[in-house]
């Protein structure tokens, strides 16, 4: 009984006609963003010819991969030294050629090095130009030594101090490297792509409970035998399944598609290549996947949020813009109100908006115990992802006995 009760509920929802719509335009969004994806990868060859398209990605990760193992300070004075002469030797700017002969292969070290250099500042590649030989040498001494410098500015506690430099331990050196730019692309195209999943899959949890109210057949329902218990909890249970089937064959063809493509070249590379200073010791992939669990946190947080409002409301109108109102419009509330940055850290846009997130250093602190921002976020909506589905069940489940 209960497992038809359950597939009729999902019945329900895939057979709506604009649920099916739906659900094909993301299918479309998908391909599309993949397509948009791999076409954004650039490969220069010897020539200076520019080359984009399907074959571009791993061009670029083939040329990238020539520096590919430990990232030594051997290798980092040999592309700093390579790079100085060419600035001498081109003043007016590096043509393409040399770009793609050399510069190429070699500029995500190159980046790495000049932040390094500017913990605290913009990025400046003016910088390397005051680096001695003996610099280059010490080059993870220094970065050691800023780790610390950034531990007691951002550790306004004794116990965040210790937590910054607890993590800042974990950066094995020297970095290993691998290319990254299938990685680097895909955080990007996936950041925007969760938080689309989010809103889309809020729109499909709206009609699951509001499909009664507006027929008007809610009393029926809730007058059959398991209509105030069993019945229920299939409608929540579709839901809650039905946004994760949704949501994880959305994001799982996008990463097949583009990866299958591009390749999947620094899945192991330190993220920290990236951002020298982030308090997220995590390597690409880990990052990569943490944007999709992340974003799935909130996608479900968002999806029971929106069935209780519309139990709550006997309508899906206000309902469906929960989501995009928490995960599209408080971003920009946010920045107009600075003042108010200890409120809005706290909310789930913090989750679909991961690729700013792991550049900031967040710090909760709860008694002696210290959280980073994005742990501490995915524990809460995940509680609170739970905490809400009782509540949904008992409204649904009281309606009309007071009225009576």
């Amino acid at each position: 009984m209960i497992k038809l009760m359950l597939k009729y509920e999902l019945k329900k929802i895939f057979s709506k006609r604009i649920n099916q719509i739906l659900l094909a335009a993301v299918l479309v969004v998908t391909v599309i963003y993949s397509g948009l994806a791999i076409g954004s990868m650039s490969y220069t060859d010897e020539e200076g010819q520019n080359h984009t398209g399907i074959e571009a990605g791993r061009l670029l990760a083939e040329d990238r991969n020539q520096w590919k193992g430990e990232l030594t300070t051997e290798k980092i004075s040999e592309v700093i030294t390579a790079y100085r002469e060419l600035s001498v030797k081109y003043p007016d700017g590096l043509p393409d050629e040399e770009w793609g002969k050399q510069v190429q292969s070699y500029y995500d070290i190159y980046d790495f090095v000049i932040d390094i250099m500017t913990p605290d500042s913009e990025w400046n590649e003016s910088v390397l130009y005051q680096l001695s030989d003996e610099q280059l040498k010490d080059i993870y001494t220094i970065y050691q030594g800023n780790m610390r410098k950034m531990a007691e500015e951002y550790g306004t506690t004794p116990e965040k101090k210790n937590f910054l430099e607890s993590i800042y331990e974990k950066v094995e050196i020297p970095l290993t490297y691998a290319a990254k730019d299938s990685w680097d692309t895909m955080t990007m195209y996936a950041q925007t792509y969760v938080l689309l999943m989010a809103v889309i899959i809020g729109f499909l949890t709206a009609g699951i409970f509001s499909g009664e109210f507006r027929s008007g057949t809610e009393d029926v329902f809730l007058a059959a035998k398991y209509g105030r218990s069993k019945a229920i909890k299939n409608k929540i249970i579709a839901g809650i399944l039905m946004a994760t089937v949704v949501y994880w064959i959305g994001v799982g063809l996008l990463s097949f598609i583009s990866f299958a493509v591009m390749g999947t070249s620094g899945f192991f590379t330190p993220y920290q290549l990236g951002d020298p200073y982030s308090i997220y010791v995590m390597t690409y992939g880990e990052y990569y996947l943490l944007i999709l669990v992340g974003g799935y946190i909130a996608t479900m947080f968002c999806a029971v949020l929106t069935m209780l409002v519309t139990v709550k409301m006997h309508t899906p109108n206000l309902a469906v813009c929960i989501p995009f109102f928490l995960l599209c419009m408080m971003p920009f509330i946010a920045r107009a109100l600075p003042a108010f940055d200890a409120f809005f850290n706290l909310l789930p846009t913090v989750l679909t908006n991961i690729f700013n997130a792991v550049r900031t250093p967040n710090l909760f602190q709860i008694g002696p115990f210290v959280f980073r921002q994005i742990s501490f976020l995915m524990v809460l909506y995940s509680v609170l992802f739970i905490v809400l589905l009782p509540f949904i069940y008992r409204s649904y489940s009281r309606y009309g006995i007071k009225k009576k």
